[in-house]
């Protein structure tokens, strides 16, 4: 196992103890990625599915993963506030701001994150940093693409289409948009990024999360966690 992979296992395996000691019955938000899909499949293996009434997921991937998993599947129209919502993230500073969306999940994961009661993040040591300065995952309106990009530019930010592998073209969301990932440069500060995208016409939801009560888990190469 890796330095990188025995890190991932840390934060996986303590968010499942959170979990599982969160009381029974509990309606479980889940995120969309690798680390999403591994948290389920241990979980299921590990506490079981007895504890978890019900996943609200965040995409088809993960919906597929909670399924083989053994848990039941809901929407929102059946619960809107999920007990837990866990998801993992793209790079998180020392302030324990985010970014999200490498998945292309992003606007249905902040809304299970808004909606949700509790929100645990969960990734390893390599992405934490101390200053946010990937690019920014942003949910654009197809037809809007272009004018978003040419704000985008205009302020200086350098805006880029996300293509896909597997398919020609862009990427496609599960709600038929397309993804752009935005080099805005070093964050100094996320909730100003965040509000200027998001203000953008056509812009749907923008991968940039200020720290709002989250619970941010690190797993580190020793086996240790931290949490910010």
């Amino acid at each position: 196992m890796t330095a990188k992979e025995k890190a991932r296992m840390a934060a996986i395996n303590t968010a499942i103890n959170i979990v599982a000691n969160a009381g029974k019955d509990i309606i479980l938000g889940l995120g969309t990625g690798s680390t999403s899909a591994m948290f389920i499949n241990m979980l299921s293996k590990t506490a079981g599915t007895g504890i978890i009434r019900a996943i609200i997921p965040t995409s088809y991937q993960s919906e597929e993963e909670a399924v083989k998993a053994g848990f039941k599947i809901i929407s929102l129209r059946e619960a809107t506030s999920p007990d837990v919502y866990v998801d993992s993230f793209d790079q998180c500073d020392a302030q324990g701001n985010v970014i999200k969306g490498g998945g292309g999940a992003v606007t249905r994961e902040k809304l299970l994150m808004r909606l949700s009661r509790r929100v645990i993040l969960i990734g390893e040591e390599q992405k934490l940093v101390e200053k946010l300065n990937i690019p920014v995952p942003v949910e654009v309106v197809p037809s809007t693409v272009h004018g978003v990009l040419a704000i985008i530019s205009s302020i200086g930010w350098r805006p880029m289409i996300r293509q896909a592998s597997g398919k020609a073209g862009p990427v496609i969301t599960d709600n038929g948009n397309f993804m752009l990932d935005v080099d805005v440069g070093l964050i100094d500060a996320p909730s100003e990024v965040e509000q200027r995208l998001k203000l953008i016409p056509g812009v749907v939801e923008a991968g940039i999360c200020p720290r709002k009560g989250y619970q941010v888990i690190i797993g580190t190469s020793d086996g240790s966690v931290k949490s910010i």
